[in-house]
């Protein structure tokens, strides 16, 4: 942190400062390898950067993320501030996630030596940049920007810096600044003083019962602008300047005030190339000793900032040349925007069209092996509703609960079938659940067996009977005839997971034909995470669900993958499928072009183009009563006709271009040659191809009694 001696001076009460010889230190310490002066956990270390008034800097790597930080460890306990650490913690917490100020991630207080953790800023300070280079006007006007802007975040957080200086600006790889060291920030409801850099801080700053004032950062803004353009602080050079930085520290003070109050305004600024009146007034104002005369916030500051810009770009020449690039330019953009819109259009169109026949491909396939897996287990249910085994244990239902060896046998037939059934779906999960219930709607055995499930009454459950779940207290109704699929119903792992499973059943009857009850098995819906986010497949009921009796229950999709530790999640249903199931066969699936997804998540909203295909099995096609739904995310698919978009935009703004500047040209030209005291060797070019005269001087004014009248006698 300079000073303005550049000398180390710490017993004066201001802000801590580096002298010569802690450079020379510094430069010595930052060539070592070394080691830091404590371990930092969860932090790789990597370099030394250098020493400073409280101690060492090194950089680290984040272990858990790779960010590179930089850890400052505190060495010198004897020259630590430690309320100005603790402000600076304090201060920090406010502007947490501020893209403008230089982060602090960790604090380690109770380390040895102490230590926090903040940003890396790969660009250095802006005191560093300066000691080598002189930065551009733009180029200080920007940084100024940008730091004004950090000023008005901090202010609007409550908190005022008070210590505005090139050492407490920062650079990051792009090189640009961010805010740093809050050590002698206050809060704007604070009246303790903060006495800030001198040649940087306001004259009425420096008093130790002043309260703090949003125009000191103001003040400091200008400073540090000064900085940047004249290549050195305020008052600095000025006569008087010796005093401010000897003796006791009221004295010191003193002469600081008198020097900012009483000496002449900087006005080194005002020569430097590129800076005009309208600048320089900015800059002077910033630095008005007089606090009511200054800026009142950083704010005002950066609301001059753009009027001054703004009037730089106001020129008679663009009110001339008005109505020339209007007319000039009316035609071409009646038939670019023509071209344009069909050209995009057509695109739009022949994109999502081949787009939708991708999806109702993939819908269709999809549908397909959903359906021979669905036909598969009912084949597979069917042959074990033949075994003669299977109907002689069924048809012994009442005996089951006094004669535990049926249930037994039952259970192993089930699981032999179980076995050879699974074989079948190498890729399966192994969740399936194999079952069998006798005419009376009792559950006789199952496989894997399943603890207190066996002679449990089941004949209420869609599975058995077919017409949808009833109340347990209800008429016994008779099983399903013919190969069943249930509607769909939420079930829990013994770790608390819920998920959604379905039960396959078909009808066993005697060699007479006679129902004896049913056999099935329950497969597990579960999802795991799509390949892509923005392209999908989603499994949907058409049938009434068994909790809210409501068609187009979502059933599989990526949701469901987030939301599988909730045992009750929100259900979403797809009305716009089922408007189309109601619909006669063969009619086009109208919200397919612009399809919202059902599932209120933020990660789902937008339009998507979508495909259906109805589950149907076998030759009969046997509606499932599932539909496949195939959606991709419409900016997705658009993506290259919006980057054709912007092509021909950037093409039509570069003719746009090309045309102002030649009309800009033109009208500059016409400037030239009927301006007769132009004197550049264009307008003499263009004055002597017009057939003009040769631009001439402008005319002197002439004496006052170079033709006076001679009097009369």
């Amino acid at each position: 942190m300079a000073r303005p001696t550049r000398n180390d001076v710490s017993d004066t009460g201001l802000t801590p400062v580096m002298g010569d010889a802690d450079r020379t230190e510094a430069t010595a310490l930052s060539l070592r390898t070394a080691r830091p002066p404590a371990r930092v956990p969860g932090y790789t270390d990597e370099r030394f950067l250098g020493h400073g008034a409280y101690g060492e800097v090194w950089t680290a790597l984040n272990r858990n993320s790779g960010r590179r930080v930089a850890i400052k460890f505190f060495t010198r306990r004897g020259g630590t501030d430690w309320a100005a650490l603790a402000r600076e913690v304090e201060k920090l917490r406010y502007l947490f996630s501020d893209r403008h100020i230089v982060q602090l991630f960790e604090v380690g207080w109770e380390a040895e030596p102490p230590y926090y953790v903040m940003e890396f800023m790969e660009g250095g300070s802006l005191e560093d940049l300066l000691r080598t280079e002189r930065p551009t006007v733009a180029e200080a006007v920007s940084i100024v920007r940008e730091v004004a802007t950090a000023l008005v975040h901090a202010h609007d957080r409550g908190v005022l810096h008070c210590d505005l200086k090139p050492a407490n600006v920062l650079l990051d790889r792009e090189k640009r600044p961010r805010l740093a060291d809050f050590g002698q920030s206050r809060l704007t409801n604070e009246a303790s003083p903060a006495l800030g850099t001198l040649f940087y801080m306001a004259p009425e700053q420096a008093d130790l019962t002043a309260v703090p004032d949003a125009r000191w950062d103001v003040y400091a803004l200008g400073a540090l602008w000064y900085r940047l353009l004249a290549g050195d602080a305020p008052h600095r050079d000025t006569a008087g300047a010796t005093e401010v930085t000897t003796g006791p520290l009221e004295a010191q003070l003193a002469a600081y005030q008198k020097l900012i109050r009483t000496g002449p305004k900087p006005s080194a600024h005002r020569a430097v190339p590129g800076v005009d009146a309208g600048l320089a007034a900015i800059v002077d104002k910033c630095l008005e000793p007089n606090p009511a005369q200054r800026y009142p916030n950083p704010q005002a500051v950066l609301t001059a900032l753009d009027q001054w810009q703004m009037a730089r770009v106001r020129t008679p020449l663009l009110r001339l040349t008005a109505g020339v690039f209007v007319a000039l330019f009316l035609a071409l953009a009646v038939v670019g925007a023509y071209l344009f819109t069909t050209s995009v259009n057509t695109a739009t169109g022949g994109v999502e069209e081949r787009a939708l026949d991708a999806n109702a491909f993939a819908a269709q396939t999809e549908a397909r092996q959903l359906a021979a897996q669905v036909q598969l287990r009912w084949v597979q249910l069917e042959a074990a509703a033949r075994s003669p085994q299977l109907r002689a244990l069924l048809a012994r239902g009442p005996e089951f609960p006094k004669n535990d060896a049926l249930g037994r046998e039952l259970d192993a037939l089930l699981a032999e079938r179980r076995a050879r059934g699974d074989r079948q779906f190498p890729d399966s999960d192994k969740s399936s659940l194999w079952f069998a219930t006798d005419a009376g709607g009792y559950q006789r055995g199952s496989a894997p067996f399943v603890e207190g499930a066996r002679n449990v009454y089941r004949g209420y459950r869609d599975y058995f009977h077919g017409g949808g779940d009833i109340a347990r207290e209800a008429a016994l109704r008779a099983p399903v005839a013919h190969p069943h699929r249930s509607v769909a119903y939420r079930r829990e792992r013994p770790n608390g997971e819920g998920f959604w499973s379905v039960a396959f059943t078909v009808p066993v009857q005697s060699e007479a034909g006679a129902p004896l009850g049913v056999v099935g098995m329950t497969i597990d819906l579960t999802d795991a995470p799509p390949d892509r986010s923005d392209h999908f497949a989603v499994l949907i009921d058409a049938r009434p669900d068994a909790k809210n009796a409501r068609r187009g229950l979502i059933l599989r999709h990526p949701y469901w993958a987030d939301a599988k530790g909730d045992a009750e999640p929100p259900l979403f249903y797809a009305d716009a499928v089922v408007k189309w199931l109601d619909a006669p066969e063969g009619t086009a699936f109208d919200a397919g072009r612009s399809y919202t997804d059902p599932v209120a998540r933020p990660e789902f909203a937008g339009e998507w183009l979508a495909a259906v295909q109805r589950v149907r099995v076998g030759p009969e096609k046997v509606d499932t009563g599932w539909v496949v739904l195939v959606q991709e995310r419409r900016d997705e698919v658009l993506a290259p006709v919006r980057d054709l978009q912007t092509r021909l935009a950037l093409a039509g703004l570069a003719a746009l271009v090309l045309g102002f500047v030649l009309v800009a040209l033109m009208w500059a030209g016409v400037l030239s040659v009927m301006d007769p005291t132009a004197r550049s060797p264009l307008a003499r070019v263009l004055r002597y191809w017009a057939g003009l005269p040769a631009p001439t001087a402008p005319p002197v004014p002439a004496s006052p009694t170079a033709h006076a009248p001679t009097p009369t006698k």
